[in-house]
């Protein structure tokens, strides 16, 4: 999205935050029929109906502020001496230069001040973007965010630089919606079509945050996602023949920061496929300053590299992709899905002669071979041999060997031996 239409999206947005003051005994109504954000050849964003109650604004101002019409040093410092009980915009049309253009309606923000809003609605969002082969739609339901404020928005503003501005809130529900594109690959008269369609189910999001920003907790959900792909296309025809017509799945992740210790543990990153299988990740950092959450670019960075890995794990089930794998290559090599099985695993077994024998790898190859045997489920745990790794380590990687000798991997735990039975009467 070009920078003004995030400056846009910023403006409209004026909203987000809590604990505002109240409006001034001054404030008034305020009616903008429309106001027009104009870039010539990079396109423009046209507000409608614009209406702010209780607002501490003049007529004047307001419409400048929706109309570009402020420098961004004059538009931070009016947006943060802004208050509001209510400010609705009927809809938002923007058109960049290539001709993309993008539908917003019925925003309402309510409560707004210090540079944020108690609530912050939307209604709907269309878009199309032009091809010669088809247009590109998209198609968003209803969003709902709570308690948002926008971080550093004067900063932002006055930079230049709407990206910079760090959106907080507490809660944010999603109806989701659906994309389509062509599939320039796949004929228009083709059996089925020749367009992508991704549908996005509803989305959660709740969060807490300290007094100086930092995440305290979060936890999120994506669920019924489904990509479904021209029957006729290549990935199409692979995805049918493995028996998928349409991708299915859901996504969670959740997290928990405690700046008293400095350590943010990652519970749960995890992506379920129906029908394939999926993939869940956890972790533990140490020695993460609130700045990677809160600082500028530079000192995100920095605090990120100087933390450390106390752990990390990774689980992969099965669900039935790997049993579609092997029944297609026994069939495509005319072997039976044992002796499939036994060439991986003797692939798999000269790993450990690429890196030097190192241990990790060794440890890795046998889970991996584990896994080949009994398609289940394979967990790899990750910590720092004898000392935690910095993360930094893991963005300057001089000698391979020498960083896997500094890991200590363990393995999926070992099954429970079944209990002996109890011993009997001889008779």
């Amino acid at each position: 999205m070009p920078p003004y239409f995030r400056a846009a999206f910023l403006v409209l947005g004026l909203s987000l935050g809590s604990g505002l003051p109240a409006a001034p005994a001054h404030a008034a109504d305020i009616a903008i029929p429309q106001a027009t954000i104009d870039k010539g050849k990079d396109g423009k964003v046209t507000f409608k109906n614009v209406t702010l109650k209780d607002c501490n604004l003049g007529q004047d101002e307001a419409t400048k502020l929706f109309s570009g019409a402020l420098t961004p040093e004059d538009a931070a410092a009016m947006v943060q001496r802004m208050t509001a009980g209510e400010a609705r915009i009927a809809e938002v049309d923007m058109e960049t230069g290539a001709g993309d253009r993008l539908t917003v309606k019925d925003i309402v923000a309510g409560k707004i001040g210090g540079g944020g809003a108690q609530t912050l609605t939307v209604a709907s969002t269309e878009g199309v973007v032009p091809d010669d082969a088809g247009d590109s739609t998209l198609h968003f339901g209803s969003l709902r965010i709570d308690h948002v404020s926008l971080v550093d928005l004067a900063g932002a503003l006055r930079a230049g630089d709407p990206a910079r501005a760090a959106l907080r809130f507490s809660h944010l529900s999603w109806d989701g919606g659906d994309l389509t594109a062509v599939d320039k690959g796949t004929p228009a008269g083709a059996p089925g079509g020749n367009r992508i369609a991704l549908h996005i189910g509803p989305a959660r999001i709740d969060q807490n945050f300290d007094g100086q920003g930092a995440p305290l907790d979060a936890a999120a959900s994506l669920t019924g996602l489904s990509l479904k792909m021209p029957p006729e296309s290549r990935l199409g025809a692979v995805l049918n023949a493995y028996g998928y017509p349409e991708i299915d799945a859901d996504v969670t992740i959740g997290g928990v920061y405690d700046p008293a210790t400095k350590t943010y543990q990652l519970k749960n990153y995890a992506i379920d496929l129906k029908k394939i299988g999926s993939v869940a990740i956890s972790a533990q950092f140490s020695g993460l300053k609130e700045t990677a959450f809160v600082g500028d670019k530079e000192a995100r960075e920095k605090a990120m590299l100087d933390a450390t890995l106390d752990w990390a794990r990774i689980e992969v089930a099965n669900a039935g992709l790997f049993d579609k794998v092997v029944a297609f290559a026994s069939l495509s090599q005319g072997k039976t899905p044992a002796s499939v099985k036994d060439d991986w695993r003797a692939i798999i077994a000269q790993a450990p002669l690429l890196f030097s024998g190192a241990p990790a790898i060794a440890i890795m190859a046998k889970e991996l071979e584990r896994f080949v045997v009994d398609p289940k489920v394979l967990t790899l745990t990750i910590k720092g041999k004898g000392a935690p790794l910095k993360l930094s380590e893991f963005v300057h990687i001089e000698d391979p060997t020498d960083f896997l000798n500094r890991l200590d991997v363990t393995g999926s735990p070992a099954p429970a031996k079944p209990a002996k039975p109890a011993g009997g009467t001889r008779l």
